[in-house]
């Protein structure tokens, strides 16, 4: 009986070590658990973290370009046949502009210039024999060059006005008559009209800052304070509001746009709002370009532009205030944007290149293929033949992305770039049912590259009725380009219409719109050419 009961302590006390042992593994093995879990968090951060290193060393030290040759997918483990092929390729491309050996166009004569003569002489010294004596006989015509000269100038005008005097004694003109008097853009202003256009082009069309525009005018001979052009500026405002309204509400009543917004600095203190980080919105539909300068980037602003009762399709990013300005308006996502998506993975997952590669060939193609839809849009039949060809493509695309989607292996960079194209997808393919639509939203993005140079130079605005200057000016200007009208002809002849009219706007506006402008206005102020 005492063994039995000594085993039974024993068993017991084994017992019980057992248990204390478990207790011991079951912990260890939920620390284990834990330190793996850790593991991966810690190395999903580390790729993270590597992967936005290579995003900022792309953005800091890459090629900003994103042609296709830059994107050659790179064989990670050293494939020398593959960087040898890849460089012969670049190799093989032509340098741009005119190749060597090819034939020339010629020296264009410059015959719209104005042209003056200038004679140049032998010395009277040298007019005449130099053994004999005797004098030369001009002979008829002339050794004739030409060249181009840039001649800038300052000039003061002085308007004198003839007086005079009756000679009669019917009384019926008593006193001095005198010529009337120039009529002035600036009541008792000390500039032209001419002054004030070059001002505002060299501002807002080249960027230039104000303080360096007074540094040339200081070369040329004039000084002139920072508060006299300033003061004058916010008269030009005032007058240049109603074009301003005008291109406004024809952009209103169009029913496509692009539209896309910068940041602006405005410095100056306003109610409700803290800092000094303005947003400038562009709006472009097919014959105007609109920029809002407002304190918010939220909806609010293309909702109070384009009017509740507004109805169309814009085209524009994925910023989320886009989705949610309401039925009537549908949004047509950029797949340049989304192309980027993938630029970005290429650019900073080496081991994701050939596939990133592989979906930006895709994306090249639909766009091809949409351009060859769009040469044959008079042709109904060839029309069909390509646009049935483009639908297959979109098709095929929506097949491969839901079955890369179902790989649960799928790294989460391509995980997030798909499911976004997913979920935009509806507003990626409008272009395919809308023709007229296009793919990407260019047009408003190269119409805020003119304003960002004038960003990075005088750094926004100082004041609230400046950024509304701003607004306006960038407004007419990339309108009147957008016509192909030279803006300096057109703002001339505006601006002499206001002084003919005691400063003021002239009462005939709606003549000045470009799209209301006469055959006769639209041949003398035409500028074919390209400007900023």
């Amino acid at each position: 009986r005492a063994q039995h009961t000594r085993a039974v302590e024993r068993q017991a006390i084994w017992k019980e070590k057992a248990q204390e042992l478990e207790q011991m593994v079951r912990q260890q093995e939920a620390q284990i658990t834990e330190l793996i879990q850790q593991n991966e968090t810690l190395t999903q951060q580390i790729q993270a973290l590597k992967a936005k290193v290579a995003q900022l060393q792309q953005q800091l030290f890459g090629r900003k370009s994103e042609q296709t040759k830059d994107l050659v997918p790179e064989n990670h483990d050293g494939d020398q046949e593959a960087c040898n092929a890849s460089e012969a390729t670049s190799e093989s491309k032509n340098n741009r502009g005119k190749q060597p050996g090819s034939k020339g166009y010629g020296r264009r004569r410059r015959s719209g210039l104005p042209t003056e003569e200038i004679l140049h002489e032998l010395p009277k010294a040298e007019q005449c024999c130099p053994v004999c004596g005797k004098p030369f006989s001009v002979f008829p015509g002339s050794e004739d060059s030409e060249e181009i000269h840039w001649e800038v100038r300052l000039v003061r005008h002085i308007h004198k006005r003839t007086r005079y005097r009756p000679t009669c004694h019917c009384r019926a003109v008593p006193g001095i008559m005198t010529a009337p008097p120039v009529p002035k853009l600036i009541p008792k202003g000390m500039f032209s009209c001419g002054f004030w256009v070059h001002l505002l082009l060299e501002k807002f069309l080249f960027q230039r800052p104000l303080y360096r525009v007074r540094q040339v005018l200081a070369l040329e001979g004039l000084s002139v304070s920072q508060g006299t052009l300033t003061g004058g500026l916010k008269r030009i405002g005032e007058l240049l509001q109603p074009l301003y309204t005008g291109i406004l509400e024809r952009s209103r009543a169009a029913d496509h746009w692009h539209m896309d917004e910068t940041r602006w600095m405005v410095f100056a203190e306003m109610e409700g709002k803290v800092g000094y980080r303005w947003w400038l919105w562009v709006v472009v539909p097919h014959d105007s370009c609109a920029y809002l300068l407002e304190p918010t980037r939220s909806a609010k602003v293309p909702q109070n532009h384009l009017g509740e009762e507004a109805e169309g399709i814009i085209n524009a990013d994925r910023y989320v205030v886009y989705k949610s300005l309401g039925g009537k308006i549908r949004i047509a996502f950029c797949w340049s944007h989304v192309r980027r998506d993938f630029v970005r993975i290429h650019d900073v997952h080496k081991r994701l290149r050939p596939w990133a590669t592989t979906w930006i060939e895709r994306i090249n193609a639909l766009f091809a293929q949409n351009a060859k839809r769009l040469e044959v849009l008079a042709n109904p039949e060839a029309f069909r033949v390509e646009d049935q060809a483009l639908r297959q493509a979109v098709a095929s695309m929506v097949e491969v992305r839901e079955e890369e989607l179902a790989d649960e292996t799928l790294h989460p960079a391509p995980r997030k770039a798909l499911k976004s194209m997913r979920t935009h997808w509806e507003g990626l393919t409008l272009f395919v049912d809308y023709p007229q639509i296009p793919m990407d939203n260019n047009e408003s993005e190269r119409r805020l590259r003119n304003p960002v140079v004038g960003r990075k130079n005088y750094y926004g605005s100082g004041s609230i009725w400046s950024g509304l200057l701003t607004a306006a000016t960038f407004t007419i200007f990339q309108t009147l380009l957008l016509n192909h009208i030279d803006p300096q002809k057109y703002l001339l002849a505006y601006f002499e219409a206001c002084a003919e009219n005691g400063g003021r706007p002239p009462e005939d506006i709606e003549s000045f719109l470009p799209w209301n402008l006469s055959a006769q206005q639209k041949a003398a102020w035409r500028y074919p050419r390209s400007l900023p």
